[in-house]
């Protein structure tokens, strides 16, 4: 019986263990499983605003922290480690959770040293956080490069035209003179005037002009040849001139300058004699007729004639207005010929205006008109019919009397 009780609680003790080694399997295995399909994995990506920054300058470091497991990464918090060269505006940030497949970021305020020597630089920076509900903490360390450019800066030094008046219609040749302002050598520049929408087009085939390399303080000049359409307006037009190049880090940079295109345009008079043929030596109320045609480029504003000569002209000064291209003004003045004698004289005029940028202009031409003698008084058609009433009567009275003259022989 005592043998059987033992053999039972063998058997029990054996089967106790047995049991417990098959559980502890199955645990293990779980653990295992649970392991193996849930896990965080924290990716670090990063950007630069601006996006060329040079010693001297501030900017922010951009990082975009990516979690592509499937567990949640927990009391995620983000060290920036000291820089000899570069000053960040905190060296740590708490960044919360960060969910399977999701991200956050976070922006670093940063100050380059204007001392830095070296133009391509590596920060470093570790991540800890917590997998999933696990009270243990895991630690990552990550790095970014950042790249230190030399400030680059290009200035337009002057321009010059070949020609004072631009005119619509004309070939007009110009010189832009770029100078590299900046600390650093520039790289493949290349320079182009003006778009589409401008009233001009180049005369050599193309409007871009390269220049090549320039080191600091170097002064090029991009020669250009356009044809202005005669259709341009006489304003003064706003024209880009875009200049690209790259800089010591091999970016490329595209600044965009402004220079003013001056197109102009002149008046061009021409002043004849209409009519003349009231003018009389002698008389106080001459009529004297001129014609004022502008054959110019631009509009004569605020035209005014003013007749200061030794005749007494009504009116001394005559207000046109504004005389466009290809108009003309017809203008009536009284003369007093009074003791002005027969024959040929000139009468100077002086035209004032102002040109399309408000310019006060002014031009003096002479009008050549002719003084005729007054002729004599013709006879009154009463005085006529009775000088051939008495004609006729004296005629009558001739006939009678000879007629009776020869009766009386």
């Amino acid at each position: 019986m005592k043998a059987n009780v033992k053999r039972n609680v063998a058997l029990l003790a054996i089967f106790a263990i047995f049991v417990l080694s098959a559980f502890s399997v199955l645990s293990l295995s779980a653990v295992s499983v649970r392991s193996a399909s849930t896990y965080v994995s924290l990716t670090v990506s990063s950007q630069i605003v601006p996006s060329t920054i040079g010693p001297g300058d501030s900017g922010n470091l951009i990082l975009t922290i990516t979690n592509g497991g499937t567990e949640y990464a927990r009391r995620v918090k983000l060290t920036v480690i000291s820089h000899s060269s570069i000053t960040f505006g905190s060296r740590s940030y708490d960044l919360g959770i960060i969910a399977p497949s999701g991200s956050t970021q976070i922006s670093i305020p940063i100050a380059i040293s204007s001392s830095i020597e070296v133009y391509t630089t590596t920060v470093f920076f570790s991540i800890s956080y917590s997998e999933g509900d696990s009270a243990s903490t895991a630690t990552i360390d990550a790095s970014t490069s950042i790249s230190i450019s030399r400030r680059s800066l290009v200035q337009i030094e002057s321009v010059t035209w070949d020609k004072e008046l631009i005119e619509p219609g004309d070939v007009v040749d110009v010189d832009i003179y770029v100078k590299n302002g900046g600390m650093g050598d520039l790289k493949d520049m290349t320079v182009e005037l003006g778009n589409a929408t401008l009233p001009f087009v180049s005369a050599s085939g193309d409007i871009e002009t390269y220049l090549g390399d320039l080191s600091v303080n170097e002064l090029r000049k991009a020669a250009f040849s356009i044809i202005v359409n005669k259709g341009a307006e006489t304003i003064a037009y706003r024209v880009p001139v875009t200049i690209k190049y790259y800089d010591e880090s091999s970016v490329l940079h595209t600044d965009i300058k402004y220079i003013g295109l001056k197109i102009s345009g002149q008046p061009d008079f021409i002043v004849t004699l209409e009519d003349d043929s009231a003018m009389y030596a002698g008389s106080s109320s001459g009529e004297l007729v001129i014609s004022l045609a502008n054959r110019g480029t631009a509009t004569a504003s605020f035209l005014t004639l003013r007749f200061n000569s030794t005749f007494d002209i009504i009116p001394a000064e005559y207000y046109v207005g504004n005389l466009d291209p290809d108009d003309y003004e017809t203008v009536t003045l009284s003369v007093d010929l009074t003791s002005v004698p027969a024959g040929k004289h000139s009468l100077p005029i002086e035209m004032a205006y102002k040109d399309p940028y408000n310019q006060e202009m002014s031009e003096s031409v002479s009008i050549d008109f002719t003084a005729h003698r007054i002729q004599p008084a013709g006879i009154p058609l009463i005085a006529q019919l009775a000088i051939v009433g008495i004609v006729i009567i004296i005629l009558y009275w001739k006939r009678k009397f000879f007629i009776g003259l020869f009766r009386k022989k």
